[in-house]
């Protein structure tokens, strides 16, 4: 009964996404008028083979199209990668429910036999992830380019030619952890970036002695030296009586700091055209261009990934895993078992093009508990190499066991900037996004690419603190049961949570302030596209 019930899930699942895109792909202007759209020229379905060796070159077949194809063909990319992430998710959850219930968490080679026999739909997945990569691939140089772009005009705001005359923001952060840190000083850029003001950080509220050691800094131009010892205080959106003045404070140490519409998940006006065609998520490669100027790394950092990646033999394709301990599981989320990390890992590995088992399964792993999650892994999951940045195990327990207050040191930063470092090069993510280091790590990863499938939270989805609240509009119609929210396509929906289940649900109220759970995919979000100053300029 079992096995029936499971089969019927993965065929209704895969069935349903494979005929809703086959019926849109032929008949994009319904069931009642001949396709118009030459699909061998928007795009190379014929060339979707097995082969690995023709993801590197395969190309999309370039042709003039019309806008109604540009696009129609928007459109199809999205449902084929929303097929793929569904055949994926279902990949997934059928392991759990099998580890669960059949009580094979010790017997992971067993396991991982019997459900790669079991689930035939693995090749399809493949083949699908080889057209997602494709997608990908023809939309990277256009997407660097932008990105270049953005970087520049960052550089170029952060580093006036005459610092003294310059209209200036500084900021004063709340002592808080690594990621929170710079979250903080996200929102900070994000305002200067909308007000046109160089950003500048006042570290003596920054709990990481070294700090500047390690990455680049903000400004080559312009430091706190050059500030008046008066500046003025920052009271709520920047207003005209702003403009005159040369150098405004932005307070963030408490909760009830000064308002702005620049924040996270606002995106600036100029950048909307492009956005939206070159990336599945605008919102994460925007705060990801954050970021990545925030995090750049010096050169002997740099130096020092490559060597630790040399000593691993960390070759791609690998994956990693940070597992988030001690003090966050205080009161800020739950603990996860090694399972519930490695579930996606093994779907992944499941999911490439070709014969997983010819690649090194590879797992880089990243923890505050390292002398825990290593033997705990390296037990449960045998056919797994499992790797870390330290010099070898007689050493875990002593170097790794920390305290909060370890990892505050100079060395002990450079280490966890490693860490990240090779954490967002991974070619699979798999983290919690209730930790601010987990945002962070992919907030990195779609700072040069579209890594919409390359990172997986077994918590929340991705939020960004202090940020607008994520909202979406319904594109069908739901009518909820108990418990449920009910609403009208094209309705507004404000999200408050999520709730993790085999198919994402979200829990919300919608316009007339009701509330409850209802199904993700019958909603889109909604980008909001705001005029940030300093980039008020088109291409």
């Amino acid at each position: 009964m079992v096995n029936k019930t499971l089969k019927f899930l993965l065929v209704i699942s895969l069935s349903f996404n494979v005929t809703f895109l086959y019926s849109f792909l032929m008949f994009p202007n319904g069931l009642q008028e001949k396709p118009e759209t030459n699909w061998s020229n928007i795009f190379p379905f014929h060339k979707v083979q097995n082969g690995n060796d023709q993801q590197a070159s395969l190309s999309v077949e370039n042709s003039e199209t019309s806008d109604k194809d540009q696009f129609t063909l928007v459109k199809a990319r999205s449902l084929i990668k929303r097929a793929y992430l569904e055949a994926f998710e279902v990949n997934e959850f059928v392991r759990k429910y099998f580890r669960k219930d059949l009580d094979l968490t010790k017997k992971a080679a067993l396991e991982e036999d019997y459900l790669t026999n079991y689930l035939p739909f693995n090749d399809l997945t493949r083949k699908m992830k080889f057209v997602v990569d494709v997608i990908h691939n023809e939309s990277q140089k256009e997407l660097s380019d932008l990105g270049n772009e953005v970087q520049s005009r960052i550089h170029k705001l952060q580093n006036p030619s005459d610092c003294k005359t310059a209209k200036k923001l500084v900021c004063k952060f709340p002592y808080c952890g690594f990621g929170c840190q710079h979250h903080h000083i996200g929102n900070c850029l994000l305002a200067a970036l909308g007000t046109n003001r160089v950003m500048l950080v006042d570290y003596s509220s920054v709990p990481y002695p070294g700090i500047q050691k390690v990455f680049l800094p903000l400004s080559d131009t312009c430091a706190m030296e050059d500030l008046p010892k008066q500046v003025d205080e920052w009271k709520g959106d920047l207003q005209e009586s702003y403009e005159h003045i040369q150098v405004v404070r932005l307070d963030l140490t408490h909760e009830t700091s000064p308002n702005t519409r620049f924040k996270g998940l606002t995106i600036p006006k100029f950048l909307q055209e492009k956005v939206e065609f070159l990336h599945d998520d605008p919102n994460m490669w925007w705060i990801g261009q954050i970021m990545g100027y925030l995090l750049r790394p010096r050169s002997w950092i740099s130096v020092r990934v490559q060597e630790i990646k040399k000593k691993l033999n960390l070759t791609h394709p690998y994956v990693s895993i940070h597992v988030r301990r001690t003090d966050k599981l205080v009161k800020e989320a739950r603990k996860f078992e090694i399972e519930e990390y490695m579930d996606p890992v093994v779907a992944w590995y499941d999911s490439q093009v070709g014969d997983a088992r010819n690649y090194t399964k590879r797992v880089y792993v990243a923890s505050d508990d390292l002398a825990s999650v290593i033997p705990d892994a390296r037990n449960k999951y045998p056919n797994y190499d499992f790797v870390y940045n330290t010099v070898d195990d007689k050493k875990l327990l002593k170097d790794m066991k920390q305290t909060v207050q370890s990892r505050q040191t100079e060395e002990e930063l450079a280490a966890f900037v490693c860490d990240l470092m090779i954490l967002s090069e991974s070619d699979y993510f798999v983290g919690t996004y209730s930790s601010n280091v987990g945002r962070l790590i992919t907030q990195l990863m779609h700072s040069s690419s579209d890594a919409t499938f390359r990172s997986r939270s077994i918590d929340h989805r991705m939020s960004y603190h202090r940020g607008l609240p994520l909202t979406y509009r319904a594109v069908e119609d739901f009518s909820g049961g108990k418990g449920e929210l009910s609403f009208f396509a094209g309705e507004t929906i404000v999200l408050t949570s999520f709730i993790e289940s085999p198919s994402y649900k979200g829990f919300g109220r919608n316009e007339a302030g009701q509330e409850g759970s209802f199904p993700m995919h019958k909603v889109e979000q909604m980008l909001t596209f705001v005029q940030y100053l300093a980039l008020n300029d088109t291409f």
